[in-house]
């Protein structure tokens, strides 16, 4: 349900943002680069729309191969209960251990589903950059898949307070710049030895070099 519901919203979404946002991708190319269609997305998180931003990113004919899901805070389930047919699930933080928190997450790297999470979990106060959770560290050395960065500008700017404002998204005047950088594995830039928070912060400074 959820593969096919993507599927039709994808080129709407696409054409609503083009039409609404001065909306930029840049490195697409870099999907192509992909040696399978098994992969994690890491991104930065700025905004309420960053998950079907990042989707509509994804080139036509790769999206038709792909069924991803993402991680969500279980309250939005709540207010937003159609999110689940985008491809939301949620996630219970404070498990006591990361395969308890990401029990889910590994269910669905073992069906098969394309992974996208935002390590860093939260919106960026002015001037910070949160630390990123190790979870990236735990799924990308126990399954070996691609990761692709993907780095998110202008986002933030259709936030309201503490929602999405729509007001901002129609009004035409908020540019959002996606850039897709190119996949690396885990151990192309860590080892067995090197600290988990460390690792974390190397799979996200992939993303960051492209702010």
């Amino acid at each position: 349900m959820v593969y096919i519901f993507q599927k039709l919203i994808w080129f709407p979404f696409v054409l609503a943002v083009k039409i609404f946002l001065k909306f930029n991708v840049k490195g697409q190319k870099n999907f192509r680069k992909l040696k399978t269609n098994k992969y994690i997305i890491v991104a930065n998180h700025l905004g309420f729309l960053d998950a079907y931003l990042v989707s509509a990113s994804i080139p036509f004919f790769h999206f038709l191969k792909t069924s991803f899901r993402y991680m969500m805070k279980p309250k939005w389930f709540t207010i937003y209960p159609f999110v689940r047919w985008f491809g939301a699930y949620p996630v219970y933080r404070k498990q006591g251990s990361l395969e308890k928190t990401l029990e889910s997450t590994e269910e669905y790297i073992k069906k098969g589903k394309n992974i996208l999470i935002f390590p860093e979990g939260t919106f960026p106060k002015e001037g910070e950059r949160p630390k990123p959770k190790q979870g990236i560290v735990y799924l990308s050395k126990k399954y070996n898949l691609p990761i692709l960065p993907i780095a998110l500008k202008g986002s933030d700017g259709l936030n309201g307070d503490g929602k999405l404002d729509f007001k901002k998204v129609f009004s035409r005047k908020y540019r959002v710049n996606i850039e897709v950088g190119e996949p690396f594995y885990y151990n192309e830039i860590a080892d067995d030895n090197t600290d988990w928070q460390d690792a974390a912060k190397k799979i996200m400074d992939r993303v960051n070099t492209m702010l």
